[in-house]
């Protein structure tokens, strides 16, 4: 009788209700997780209406393309889109977050509330036992249809149903090639092959780096669709973009909107208005939906083009890092890398004679171990990572040895860092010797692939270091391609301030360093017809350019919290971690001294 129950159920045919009427009559938004908890108002944010509308099963759209900035309401598009599913039109889904975590997250935190929350999703959906496979984390068993869960990152979940509709979220974080078997998300489309005449795909995602984003590349190839408003004063339609916005010298607070037909400044009290008249058109040609849409279009008491200015002054200030996350959130744009290779002879021009007074917060040493020497740098950091070159010395000697490694302890000694960077690529053993008997230093080990993260960030960093505990050390994964884009980044910033990089008229720091530190380019490479950008070496010694992100690694796995003042010298130094995360770490017993 329940089969016989289903198969009724997957034959009747599907309503003629939309996503967004489903929405407004049903969904109800979670208290812990929205920030407008109760029910869903299409209404609040009348763009996404046309979005969730496309992906009605009686709408013709098949692939469906969202490049869009934070704070708009794009994945709670997609869950009243997975709601409506279970509810209205019932059929087997796939859900494909980044990784297998995120996913897990997901369950947890949007989607297993709001079926709590909806009464006629939750009588469809099993009931949550121990030992129900109809209800887990990854799987929610309803009439019609079977909801999985799963991660970029899983081969396994990605093979694991056939599904007519397919909901693939923040697309710009899944990994390249998937385990020798290609994109992800090519995987996951085979999947909706048996439903390729009714089937659904949501594509939705921050776009990244330009000609590496997934995102944009399916956006370019659809119709394009922007959401255009009417200026309240002349009537015509354009869209509202960062060009269009401005403030008196000063006052970000007052920033508004230049109307580009007639010159009119359109306040942000009038953006309810400009959303409610606002309508999508298509800009290009293409084989599928596509629509793009800012933060800059945020309702009002959610994100204000206010703070988007202060945001954008924040982020010029701290330098091209905090810019490429701004132009990505909140304009929902690619960033453009720039200087891919920089030039040497401008960093010799740029040398300069330091004052007594440095205003110096912290001191890192990143230290390359080769078969012959070893060579360390000793940086400088200021405020907002300001940095100052001190000192760059060259230790010879075979360092699978001991004596070159006490000439490093003593080295160290006279520095005086507050936290130390070793590769532990060559002669590792050594390298955790040394490293095992001092309290700031750190093994590390490089990891190229565009982007991974520098270092992991700290509650990854404590799992890892919990199931490794038996280890005298651990080494800490170094992300060298986010590391060098950053000093590349800053080699470019021309005046002091946040991010600028000083070095001194010091026979250290000659001709040799600085065709080192600039001995590596980005170049753009093809696999498996998508692009891929790597670092090369364009001369065979990069030792500097190693130095200066161990360096800066260091600085970040020491995670200071920066005061607004070089701290007293009589002051203790202080920890790596805040007290309670200090035993996460290999078992290191301190000597007395800091380096000896």
């Amino acid at each position: 009788m329940p089969y016989l129950t289903q198969f009724c159920t997957s034959i009747r045919p599907e309503p003629d209700l939309t996503v967004s009427e489903w929405s407004d009559r049903h969904r109800i938004l979670d208290q812990a997780g929205a920030s407008e908890p109760g029910k869903w108002r299409t209404g609040r944010t009348p763009y996404l209406r046309e979005i969730m509308d496309c992906l009605s099963a009686t709408r013709p759209e098949s692939v469906v393309v969202f490049m869009k900035g934070a704070q708009i309401g794009a994945t709670e598009s997609g869950n009243n889109w997975l709601g409506y599913v279970i509810h209205h039109a019932p059929g087997p889904m796939l859900y494909v977050m980044p990784t297998v975590d995120a996913a897990k997250r997901a369950s947890k935190q949007r989607i297993a509330p709001m079926i709590d929350s909806i009464p006629e999703i939750r009588e469809k959906v099993a009931t949550p036992r121990a030992r129900d496979t109809g209800n887990t984390l990854f799987q929610k068993d309803y009439p019609g249809g079977t909801l999985i869960l799963t991660g970029a990152n899983s081969a396994v979940g990605l093979r694991s149903i056939p599904a007519r509709f397919l909901f693939l979220d923040e697309v710009d974080s899944y990994p390249m090639d998937l385990e020798g078997e290609g994109s992800p998300i090519q995987l996951a489309i085979r999947r909706t092959a048996t439903y390729k005449r009714n089937r659904k795909v949501f594509m939705v995602s921050t776009p990244t780096i330009r000609g590496l984003s997934i995102i944009e590349d399916y956006y370019s190839e659809s119709d394009q669709r922007r959401f255009f408003v009417p200026c309240p004063d002349c009537g015509e339609f354009q869209t509202i973009e960062w060009k269009r916005i401005t403030w008196p010298e000063g006052d970000p607070d007052s920033a508004a909107m230049t109307c580009e037909h007639c010159g009119v400044l359109i306040p942000e009290t009038q953006k309810t208005n400009l959303l409610n008249n606002g309508e999508w058109r298509a800009t290009g040609e293409g084989r599928h939906t596509g629509f793009h849409l800012s933060s800059l279009y945020s309702p009002a008491g959610w994100y204000s083009w206010a703070d988007a200015a202060n945001d954008f002054l924040a982020a010029k200030r701290s330098g091209i890092e905090q810019l490429k996350t701004w132009i990505n959130t909140v304009l929902g744009e690619s960033f453009e890398e720039q200087g891919e290779q920089a030039d040497p002879n401008e960093l010799i021009m740029r040398r300069e004679e330091y004052p007594d007074d440095l205003p110096i917060l912290w001191r890192t040493v990143g230290v390359d171990v080769q078969k012959d020497r070893l060579e360390l740098e000793l940086v400088g950091w200021g405020e907002g990572e300001e940095s100052w070159g001190l000192e760059y010395v060259i230790l010879p000697g075979d360092t699978a040895q001991q004596p070159v490694w006490d000439s490093l302890t003593e080295t160290l000694a006279a520095m005086k860092p507050d936290a130390v960077a070793v590769d532990s690529g060559y002669n590792t053993q050594f390298v955790y010797s040394w490293v095992e008997r001092k309290r700031y230093a750190w093994a590390i080990k490089g990891v190229a692939g565009a982007g991974l993260p520098l270092i992991e960030d700290l509650q990854r960093r404590i799992r890892r270091l919990r199931k490794k505990r038996q280890r005298a050390v651990t080494p800490e994964p170094i992300g060298v391609d986010q590391g060098k884009t950053i000093i590349y980044s800053r080699i470019g910033i021309s005046e002091p301030g946040p991010g600028f990089m000083h070095f001194p008229l010091s026979a250290d720091y000659d001709d040799e360093y600085m065709a080192q530190l600039t001995a590596e380019k980005l170049v753009t490479r093809y696999h498996r017809g998508r692009p891929k950008q790597e670092w090369v070496q364009t001369r065979p010694r990069n030792e500097a350019l190693d130095c200066r992100v161990y360096a800066l690694a260091a600085l970040r796995l020491l995670n200071p919290k920066q005061p607004s003042a070089k701290p007293e010298p009589a002051k203790p130094k202080p920890a790596p971690f805040p007290p309670e995360k200090q035993k996460i770490g290999p078992k290191r017993q301190p000597t007395g001294g800091a380096w000896l």
